[in-house]
């Protein structure tokens, strides 16, 4: 016989079937690619939950009776941390805020930036300060309140998930929030993508 596993011999080829045994052969790599990317989509599916949770707490809390339905008398607020206020706060502005932030993207005054946070763009604002001086302090002034916000809510999901700590599960969150932003955003915004380039999303 002389296929290729028999040439090496049987102390290389044990060899060769405790690499594959232990992980450290192709199948090993392939296994440990597969587990790392589970673990990823598993913690981005965590991140994107607690950023929804604390949006539905927005809404729960705007449909709480403000009287009590079998006494009449008036009901106090459900009680919270305030880590969670400053992030129900956040995310009830941000609500506010959106129809704004989308129509200065679609004019191409601000982008999304790779870091979860919204950018201001140098020639349609300058352009802007020139001849609408107003609106052009509306847009930085709100541009400021939503980045603002979207810190706050970023350091509740830190605060809150177990898997993420200090610096780095920050740096996570934001690499997480950023993608989704721009998914969300409309066709023809501006977007960075994670090299650090910006290009105008497609439609579709």
């Amino acid at each position: 016989m002389t296929g290729p596993l028999v040439r090496l011999g049987l102390p290389a080829l044990a060899g060769f079937c405790a690499l594959l045994a232990t992980g450290c052969g192709p199948g090993g790599l392939i296994g440990t690619d597969i587990r790392v990317r589970g673990a990823q989509r598993s913690l981005e599916e965590q991140v994107l939950g607690a950023y929804d949770h604390v949006g539905e707490e927005v809404y729960l809390l705007a449909g709480v009776r403000a009287v009590d339905p079998v006494t009449g008398e008036p009901s106090p607020p459900p009680p919270m941390t305030e880590s969670e206020r400053r992030a129900l706060a956040a995310r009830r502005r941000m609500e506010f805020n959106r129809d704004d932030i989308r129509q200065f993207r679609r004019e191409g005054l601000v982008g999304e930036r790779n870091d979860g946070l919204l950018e201001l763009f140098a020639p349609g604002m300058e352009e802007l300060a020139r001849d609408d001086p107003d609106r052009h302090e509306l847009v930085v002034a709100v541009v400021e309140e939503e980045n603002a916000d979207r810190l706050v809510v970023m350091e509740r999901i830190v605060r809150t998930n177990p898997d993420l700590r200090g610096q780095e599960g920050m740096e996570a969150v934001r690499r997480i929030l950023a993608s989704r932003y721009r998914r969300e955003a409309e066709p023809g915004a501006m977007v960075q993508e994670p090299d650090g380039s910006w290009t105008v999303k497609e439609g579709g």
